[in-house]
C-alpha cells in the first residue's frame, strides 16, 4: 500500500508541474531599441529628435543620470559630425536656499554636460553654456520643484 501512494503522489506532482509549464506558450523577451528602464516606475520615452530634450536631474546633484547619457552621447555623435551646428545648455535649479546657490548648482549642471561633450570629443567652439538658477523656473511649488531641476538640450545651425 505504502508504495502505491508514494507512486500516487509522485504522478500527482508530475502532473502539477507540467500543467504549470507546459500551459504556458514561450514568452520571448525583445528589447525595443531608445527605450531604457534604469528606474523601474519611471520609464524614458524613445527619443527620435536630437535637436532638443530636457534632462532631470536628483535634488541638489549635478551627476547626469545614466538614461540621459545615452542622448546626450547621440548628441554628441551628431556634432562631431556636424561641426556647422552647435549646442546650447541651458541649466536651472530650484534647489538651494537662495539665488545665489541657485545660480551655482545650474551652472555645476552645465559644466557636467559640457564635460561629456568635451570627453566626447566635440569642439569646444561648439558649445554654448547658459544658466540661470531659480529665475526662469516655471513652477516654484514643491511638488513641481523636479520638473525646475533640469538642463534643456537645444542643436541649432551656427550663423
Amino acid at each position: 500500500m505504502p508504495s502505491s501512494f508514494c507512486y500516487k503522489v509522485l504522478v500527482c506532482f508530475l502532473l502539477t508541474y507540467s500543467v504549470q509549464y507546459m500551459g504556458f506558450g514561450r514568452v520571448e523577451l525583445n528589447a525595443q531599441e531608445g527605450y531604457i528602464f534604469e528606474n523601474p516606475y519611471q520609464k524614458t520615452e524613445k527619443q527620435t529628435d536630437v535637436t532638443s530634450f530636457t534632462i532631470y536631474f536628483n535634488q541638489k546633484s549635478s551627476q547626469i543620470p545614466k538614461s540621459d547619457e545615452v542622448r546626450l552621447q547621440s548628441v554628441a555623435d551628431f556634432l562631431n559630425q556636424n561641426r556647422n551646428y552647435e549646442i546650447y545648455i541651458e541649466a536651472h535649479a530650484v534647489d538651494g536656499k537662495n539665488y545665489k546657490e541657485d545660480i551655482l548648482i545650474s551652472e555645476k549642471r552645465s559644466l557636467e554636460v559640457e564635460r561629456f561633450l568635451l570627453i566626447h570629443f566635440v569642439e569646444e567652439g561648439q558649445i554654448r553654456r547658459l544658466f540661470y538658477g531659480n529665475s526662469k523656473s516655471p513652477n516654484r511649488t514643491k511638488a513641481h520643484a523636479a520638473l525646475n531641476r533640469r538642463v534643456e538640450i537645444r542643436l541649432q545651425q551656427k550663423n
